[in-house]
């Protein structure tokens, strides 16, 4: 049984407006979307209204589903391909009318919860170099690589709707696991692919940020902004599931620190852990929390010890699996074995 003392999960949702392209795309793939969505536990009277709430775990469900019903195992991929800036509602026409790309990729990131609080998304710039992250915060979700892989396609098409059809990332990152037929990743995003991924991103040139909006209406942002912030402030959420999404979205980015989310939040330290104690939970505590999460699904996904201890900024594999046996009382190794069914062994795949 796991020793991690875990925080109670936020329940988390998603607008039917955010999957209702995987419709049209089983059609496209010669399934039935009425039976795929009842074998996933969905009535499909759910998507007739884009306002209507998902469970975000019934989506991931639903995207197994899916890839069983068509065989496609770029099934997210194409899902992400067909939506546009407005299929994430007022966030998305916010974005379209705001005063330059880093503005409008804020506004994303700053409301993304008014549609679906299980995710975390985070902008960030190191010197020439920019990256939006995406990252899957509600715990055990079914399919989740689907479910990255069609978001950052909507990213790729968002940025070519904010910067025009010739913009392209420097690279795009997946947490997927190499697909047998990379054809289609290659075509949609012209562009190296890094698969097996901690976070799912895509990396661009940090000069974009600066450029302004195509096709902006300024009229449009005045009359939409204000509708949006009271949306926010509405939303569906708390400071210690907040502080999970930034802590998520920043552990890829080797800065699961105190000051990097303080920075995140607007915050200082001492409010910070103010705030937590409030809600009976520590910094260290959160911050283990999502680490284990992580090496969960890295383990799960086959890679070596060594590479997630250096992913998840260990200085060495022998401090992980420490740290790994005192929340899950075993090894790694041992973990993983466990979950695969079979025994580990010595020198084995348990042990790499």
């Amino acid at each position: 049984m796991d020793r991690i003392t875990r925080t109670k999960p936020r329940y988390a949702i998603i607008k039917v407006r955010n999957a209702a392209a995987i419709l049209p795309t089983l059609t496209d793939l010669g399934a039935d979307p009425e039976a795929v969505l009842r074998s996933a536990g969905i009535e499909p009277a759910m998507f007739s209204d884009p306002d209507n709430d998902l469970p975000f775990a019934a989506v991931g469900k639903l995207a197994t589903e899916c890839v069983k019903a068509t065989g496609c195992e770029s099934f997210g991929l194409r899902v992400g391909a067909r939506r546009n800036m407005t299929s994430i509602g007022l966030t998305g026409l916010v974005s379209m009318h705001a005063p330059t790309v880093r503005d409008a990729l804020q506004v994303i990131s700053d409301s993304i919860r008014t549609s679906n609080t299980g995710v975390a998304t985070m902008l960030e710039e190191r010197g020439s170099v920019a990256s939006f992250q995406y990252v899957v915060t509600a715990p055990n979700i079914e399919s989740a690589d689907q479910i990255v892989d069609a978001a950052i396609a909507l990213v790729v098409n968002t940025m070519r709707r904010l910067c025009g059809p010739a913009w392209r990332p420097n690279r795009v990152r997946l947490t997927r696991d190499p697909p047998r037929d990379k054809s289609p990743f290659a075509q949609f995003f012209r562009v190296p692919v890094e698969f097996g991924a901690l976070t799912a991103g895509v990396i661009f040139d940090a000069a974009a940020l600066d450029w302004p909006v195509r096709d902006r209406d300024p009229d449009y942002a005045k009359i939409l902004a204000p509708l949006l912030v009271e949306a926010v402030a509405n939303a569906e959420g708390d400071f210690v599931s907040v502080v999970k999404s930034v802590l998520r979205a920043r552990i890829g980015a080797g800065a699961l620190t105190r000051d990097s989310v303080c920075r995140a939040l607007g915050v200082n330290a001492r409010t910070l852990a103010h705030r937590l104690e409030a809600f009976g939970v520590t910094f260290s505590g959160l911050a283990d929390e999502v680490r284990f999460d992580a090496a969960q699904g890295l383990l799960l996904k086959d890679r070596r010890i060594a590479e997630i201890a250096a992913d998840l900024g260990f200085a060495e594999p022998s401090a992980f699996i420490r740290a790994f046996k005192s929340w899950s009382g075993t090894t790694p190794a041992r973990w993983r074995a466990t979950r695969n069914g079979v025994a580990p062994a010595g020198g084995g795949r348990g042990t790499r």
